[in-house]
């Protein structure tokens, strides 16, 4: 699934510029290499840890979060599925896993899709490339763009959770939270929705009908509670609360 496309000259351009901080990123014979890190740049990757919004050159938003033990979980959507949600989507669709590590003035996160993202300092200040499956990570990104830390409300609610449906029959689904306040999940037949925070808890409706509210208060960390459509949103949930949790 290509969620990253081709970068323009003009990113090509400013991509140039910012390699000009990591000198031995591409080689003359175009091996692998680790980029050069300036110590005057080089960042506290603890600075780095957390949560990312990062955009394609589509202006299609992902987001990414880092864990201190090495892990990092990315949230996607397919073309057009933030628009239409028209379709079911499936669980690749929704979020990637890997691992991220320290590399040149930035982490590089590689996933066991085989795309990797770099995030990094660059000359106008923190951004982001990409490398597509089977491209050598000593050549030219394939994609190029913004980065930015979030922080705050949004940045604990926004990530991908297994989410036990209502009915108890069911296996967990898949639900991913993006920070532009889009919800996808790969259970229904339309896959899209919006959420919003209120207090402490995220109201996720669904283009479905269905209503999900998750808790983030510490007492009840993502307590689940569905509505199925057409239910008094301030009666009795359907099928009770469940517990959902967050995908490492």
């Amino acid at each position: 699934m290509a969620r990253r496309r081709l970068f323009s000259i003009s990113t090509a351009a400013a991509l140039t510029h910012a390699l000009l901080i990591t000198p031995a990123l591409i080689s003359p014979a175009g091996a692998q290499s680790k980029p050069v890190l300036n110590k005057a740049t080089e960042p506290n990757t603890r600075n780095l840890l957390g949560v990312w919004a990062l955009t394609d050159n589509l202006n299609n938003l992902f987001n990414v979060r880092l864990y201190p033990d090495g892990k990092a979980v990315s949230t996607i959507g397919t073309s057009g599925a933030a628009s239409a949600g028209a379709k079911r989507l499936s669980a690749s669709e929704l979020r990637e896993l890997g691992q991220w590590q320290p590399w040149g003035n930035g982490v590089r996160v590689d996933y066991s899709n085989g795309w990797t993202d770099w995030i990094y300092i660059g000359p106008e200040g923190l951004s982001h490339s990409s490398w597509q499956p089977g491209q050598n990570r000593g050549t030219v990104p394939f994609n190029f763009g913004p980065a930015v830390k979030l922080n705050g409300p949004t940045a604990e609610v926004v990530g991908v959770y297994s989410f036990p449906p209502a009915q108890s029959g069911l296996k967990p689904y898949t639900a991913t939270l993006l920070s532009n306040g889009l919800a996808f999940n790969d259970i229904d037949n339309k896959a899209g929705g919006v959420w919003r925070l209120d207090g402490n808890t995220v109201i996720i409706d669904w283009i479905s009908g269905w209503r999900t509210t998750m808790s983030i208060n510490p007492a009840t960390m993502l307590e689940l509670r569905h509505w199925a459509p057409g239910t008094d949103r301030q009666g009795p949930a359907t099928g009770g609360k469940r517990q959902g949790k967050r995908i490492t």
